[in-house]
């Protein structure tokens, strides 16, 4: 099994090709990386910022290079000792006119051979079967009336055109188009109307094709000659002049040119969430997979690719199955990875043939380890007297899953109760106990109140664990919705009562019916969750993050130990990501939101004072009825904390705007936008509240004048949260690269990563600086770096540093980091609460790894900085047959294991610790002595 060792994110887009791409090869070997993860890179919808919206699987992206650059690139990465892992998206392509497998759809209906690639209900009663194209700014009627829709011939094909946009037109409206204009129809025009005639006798796809490309071949021709081509924009300029003839042709059409609105509560596609621009494929068709992996098959064939990471793995039908066969096309050797939310202890399939997640979890993981357990009952106090009610997490959850659900995916509901209907799961006189509204609501009961993105089973009757957990929730809404309690009995007769003992026709049936249900839990959470309950509960949002969860508040040492030996049981080659591309906040805005923490009464204090200097920037033009002013209570707070996490390093107050301050108004209100309209309570997408917005973003940027009093107050508070927020982003770091798992960064995390959500973390990285600076670190050791890099610790050097030596210890112990045993050690003395370590072991092959914990809060307590503590008695115990000697490698120092380890010895120069164990002797003259370290 290929072992990535580490990877390195990148997000390819016009902006950033191949051949930028290729300038930064040198730099990301300097620096240690060994594997390269890129984003898709197949073609996309042209100017697409991320590749998600594929055009065409079977095609390298033309804006980002070719495939001939593509192997130069390997060939130079090969040389490295480099390899490549690509992301996939099986799950959807772009419902847009340059995916050609879609047009050709549209313009054959069923008729197309791509017509069953796509996750399309033909037998909807949704447009009479229709394929909706919600992509009109009113509805059709409105649209019609103002003359928006025109038909024209272009590219060989008569289309209709929407401003920018055209579709194709069914071959029976070329008959409407070219009809009598008051003159004689050409002769060769007429042969072509003959033709036309009898392509309703097809019902072959293949023929159809072919007799449809013949007629379009010959309309081209004819086109070439200039009474045919007069005639033609002769019947064009009198069917845009009759809007009765434009209303016929667009009815004409297998799909039905719609409102986007409409798809809010019917719709009769499936699509990526709530996304009408992104239309799901029916990947579980061999034919279908075939066709998608086709390029990435015949790159990792070619030794290209080296493994894949697969988006959105939840949204297939079938993800175990897809999982077989992709293992099945790939390989034993490939690295396969899949992006995987996990919920609460959820456990990802431990019979899925990958090496693990993208790191979502783990992300949690640190990051809750990091939060001060203690804290919570405090930050929840301040928070329900800040809102003036609690505000229960749990409930917050369910309101906001129920308002996506009946707000924007009501069709996707009624889809599923219709699909229950249509399977005959009951018998008629059954289903005519229950009302019909009950049983379409105990449906959306069963989505909302799924407890995680989804489950896989693929066979009726279920598992017992997973029937047990279907049981559960149907437990649930009968103890909070007694009324649904009939209707939640026939779905556990269908799905849990009958399957043990039904046909294995009806098993299918069944199955189908909880596969579909399956297939819409996640995008309900995710968009309940992420985004919405992650802008609008805000007593905490360094945990409003992806992976993470609003509910948690922190995780013991013990809990955090327990994880990683599972982990290195289960998946010892999941990704350990602290940022993506689809998180909330850049790794290093929760390292220092998480310092708020452990300086929870210092926080509150301050919170409070702001509130009364800030007072007089409140707006009471709130554009709303019902809010008083604006920002509200709950968004001046959720403010506050953006500020704190996100606002840039501090600097010089003589010395000129470094270019992050000077973007950061700009981005600050970009975000706040984004995160109003996320949150759907003041503002929303699709009714935005211009005053609301307005006055919310002009608050925050008076926040930022130095002259008002809040600055001085938030100036000083925001210095030390920095200084204690760059010691748990260091320790994140040394965690990421040294526990179960592989390190991942995301592109250009090697410095300080204070973006917000996307599109503001896809802002352009600036490689050249990086590589200047990593060249000047390796070209200029010093005795005493650490001090240096901590003295300019602001320029993010000390952490580009920790990533390359970190890095480099993998390197030179690949095998050791993806086998090796992860051990909890054991801490005592006096801070001994305040002090995580563990080692890894393989063989004779030691490390110990130690990191400090609530150093805020340590320090506070003992009214010192984090250099100053005396760490006293405090020590590291080691197993038995721990070798004799340590040495540091981050410092130069060395040291005996007997007796176990004082962390003051380790903590003396930077507080954090990265040991490899040896059984010799070592000399005493050799290495800097603790005492001159502590100098």
């Amino acid at each position: 099994m290929k072992n990535p060792v580490s990877t390195y994110r990148i997000q390819f887009h016009k902006d950033f090709t191949f051949r930028d791409f290729e300038r930064i090869i040198p730099y990301l070997d300097q620096l240690g990386v060994r594997t390269l993860y890129a984003s898709p890179i197949f073609e996309a919808v042209p100017g697409s910022a991320h590749g998600y919206d594929s055009v065409n699987p079977q095609r390298i992206n033309p804006e980002i290079g070719t495939e001939a650059e593509l192997h130069a690139i390997s060939r130079q990465l090969s040389q490295r000792g480099m390899s490549w892992i690509q992301d996939i998206v099986p799950n959807h392509m772009a419902f847009d006119p340059h995916n050609l497998w879609l047009m050709d759809v549209l313009e054959k209906g069923q008729l197309s051979p791509y017509a069953s690639f796509f996750d399309i209900n033909w037998q909807s009663p949704v447009h009479q079967g229709r394929l909706m194209v919600p992509f009109l700014g009113d509805p059709l009627p409105d649209v019609l009336d103002r003359g928006e829709l025109i038909v024209d011939y272009q590219d060989g094909k008569f289309v209709v055109r929407y401003f920018d946009t055209t579709y194709p037109l069914h071959l029976r409206s070329y008959r409407s188009i070219l009809q009598p204009v008051g003159a004689a129809i050409p002769v060769a025009v007429q042969a072509l109307l003959e033709q036309l005639s009898l392509l309703e006798q097809f019902t072959d796809t293949d023929a159809y094709a072919h007799v449809s490309d013949n007629c379009q071949q010959t309309l081209a021709g004819l086109m070439t000659k200039a009474e045919v081509e007069s005639y033609v924009r002769s019947c064009l300029k009198t069917v845009n002049a009759t809007p009765s003839l434009v209303k016929q042709i667009v009815d004409q059409q297998d799909y039905r040119l719609c409102f986007h609105g409409e798809t809010d509560q019917q719709i009769n596609y499936r699509r990526f969430f709530t996304v009408n621009a992104l239309i799901c494929l029916n990947i579980q068709d061999p034919v279908v997979f075939d066709a998608v992996h086709q390029l990435p098959k015949a790159l990792l064939d070619a030794g290209i690719f080296h493994g894949l990471r697969v988006d959105h793995i939840d949204g297939l039908e079938d993800p175990s199955r897809y999982l077989q066969r992709l293992r099945q096309l790939a390989g034993p050797e490939a690295y396969i990875v899949v992006e995987k939310i996990l919920q609460n202890d959820e456990e990802l399939p431990a019979d899925w043939p990958i090496q693990g997640a993208t790191g979502y979890a783990y992300l949690s993981m640190v990051n809750n380890l990091f939060t001060r357990t203690e804290s919570e009952a405090s930050f929840t106090r301040f928070y329900h007297a800040l809102l003036g009610e609690k505000m229960a997490v749990r409930a917050e959850l369910h309101d906001k899953k129920a308002y996506i659900l009946y707000q924007h995916m009501n069709g996707e509901l009624e889809n599923l109760y219709s699909l229950f209907l249509d399977s005959n799961l009951l018998d008629a006189s059954v289903l005519a106990s229950v009302p019909a509204e009950d049983l379409k609501t105990a449906i959306g009961e069963f989505l909302i109140q799924c407890p995680v993105y989804r489950y896989y089973g693929n066979q009726m009757p279920l598992s017992e664990d997973e029937a047990t957990a279907v049981r559960t929730i149907f437990s649930r809404i009968r103890k909070n919705k007694p009324e649904l309690a009939p209707a939640v009995g026939l779905l556990d007769e269908a799905l849990l009562q009958n399957p043990p003992s039904g046909t294995a026709e009806y098993r299918q049936r069944a199955l189908r019916f909880y596969q579909r249900c399956m297939q819409f839990t996640g995008p309900l959470m995710a968009k309940g969750v992420e985004d919405t309950l992650m802008y609008t509960y805000t007593r905490f949002i360094g945990h409003d993050e992806v992976g993470d969860s609003p509910e948690y508040f922190g995780l013991t040492v013990d809990a955090f130990h327990q994880k990683m030996i599972d982990r290195q049981t289960q998946w010892p080659l999941a990704l350990n990501a602290t940022s993506t591309h689809d998180t909330k906040r850049g790794e290093d805005v929760r390292s220092r939101l998480n310092v708020l923490t452990d300086l929870t009464d210092e926080w509150i204090a301050a919170v409070q004072e702001w509130q009364q200097l800030n007072k007089d920037l409140k707006s009471t033009d709130t554009g709303s009825d019902t809010t008083a002013e604006a920002p509200d209570i709950n968004d001046e707070y959720f403010i506050y904390q953006t500020l704190i996490g996100a606002y840039p390093m501090p600097g010089d107050e003589s010395a000129a705007l470094t270019s992050e301050e000077t973007d950061f108004p700009d981005r600050l209100t970009e975000y706040l936008q984004k995160a109003l309209r996320e949150a759907k309570r003041n503002s929303t997408y699709d009714a935005p509240n211009e005053a609301y917005e307005t006055a919310t973003q002009n608050f925050a940027l008076n926040l930022l004048d130095s002259s008002r009093p809040f600055w001085g107050s938030f100036r000083q508070f925001h210095q030390r949260m920095a200084d204690f927020g760059i010691i748990n982003s260091l320790a994140q770091v040394l965690l990421k690269c040294t526990t179960t798992g592989v390190p991942d960064i995301y592109q250009g995390c090697e410095g300080w990563d204070l973006s917000l959500v996307d599109p503001d973390n896809r802002r352009p990285v600036d490689f050249v600086s990086r590589q200047q600076s990593l060249a000047e670190l390796l070209n200029n050791p010093s005795g005493n770096q650490w001090a240096d890099l901590w003295a300019s610790r602001y320029d993010a050097r000390i952490k580009q540093w920790l990533v390359h030596t970190l890095l480099a210890e993998r390197n030179r112990h690949p095998d050791l980091f993806a086998s090796g045993e992860y051990l909890p050690l054991a801490v005592e003395g006096r801070y001994k609460k305040h002090v995580l370590a563990f080692a890894r072991r393989r063989a004779e092959s030691w490390y110990v790894v130690a990191i400090p914990l609530g150093l805020a809060h340590l320090c506070s307590t003992e009214s010192t900085d984090a250099f100053g503590l005396d760490w006293q008695d405090t020590r590291i115990s080691l197993p038995a047959e721990a070798p004799a000697t340590w040495q540091h490698q981050l410092v130069n120092s060395r040291g005996e294991t007997t007796n176990g380890i004082a962390v003051a010895d380790l903590f003396a120069a930077l507080p954090l610790a990265v040991l490899s164990l040896e059984s010799v002797n070592y000399n005493q003259n050799a290495g800097i002595s603790l005492s001159e370290l502590k100098q």
